[in-house]
């Protein structure tokens, strides 16, 4: 085996598939989150609210698929405009609570996003972004839900849709218990 060589290398093996024009995807995938959690604060900013808090959890299963909430958390991070958080959930089933003994937060959140098990690996088509109440009450809760809706087929891939509290009930529900058990504000 030649040294700098990574055909001859059989840890490189799968690995061959990424190049320049995945770094571009990635990052433009990276800029397209920051635009849209500044659009997204900017409602909480200007009136003097607490900074915006988001967690993310990652009930994913593959390395690509939990690089790519990485990827999301410190696009969200590196924003400056929201506080994020990442819990990973070790959920049996996409629609299994992933919060499920986890400790509760000593502040609420404004937005959670879960991740499920089964997107990485093609089993699952879904990502949830939850919201306490009515999102149409909150402008900014509702610009974020829309804007996060059409960005998450572009960080997981064109198959990879998000619902929120107003496109489905398990979505509904479970953004009305984590508001009761102080997941949400």
């Amino acid at each position: 085996m030649l040294l700098g060589s990574r055909m001859a290398d059989p840890v490189w093996d799968g690995v061959s598939d990424v190049g320049p024009a995945k770094g571009v995807e990635m990052r433009r995938t990276a800029w397209m989150v920051t635009a849209i959690l500044c659009s997204l604060v900017v409602g909480a900013v200007t009136v003097g609210a607490a900074p915006y808090r988001v967690l993310l959890v990652d009930g994913t299963k593959t390395l690509e698929a939990t690089l790519r909430v990485g990827g999301l958390a410190g696009a969200i991070r590196q924003s400056g405009f929201a506080e994020v958080s990442v819990i990973f959930s070790n959920a049996a089933s996409t629609f299994a609570d992933p919060l499920v003994g986890q400790p509760l937060p000593t502040t609420p959140f404004d937005l959670i996003i879960i991740i499920p098990r089964g997107v990485g690996d093609g089993t699952s088509d879904l990502v949830w972004l939850l919201v306490a109440g009515s999102p149409g009450a909150n402008p900014a809760a509702s610009s974020a839900l829309s804007l996060l809706s059409s960005s998450m087929g572009l960080v997981f891939g064109s198959g990879v849709r998000a619902l929120g509290p107003l496109d489905d009930l398990w979505a509904a529900l479970t953004a009305s218990l984590y508001a009761a058990e102080g997941w949400l504000r």
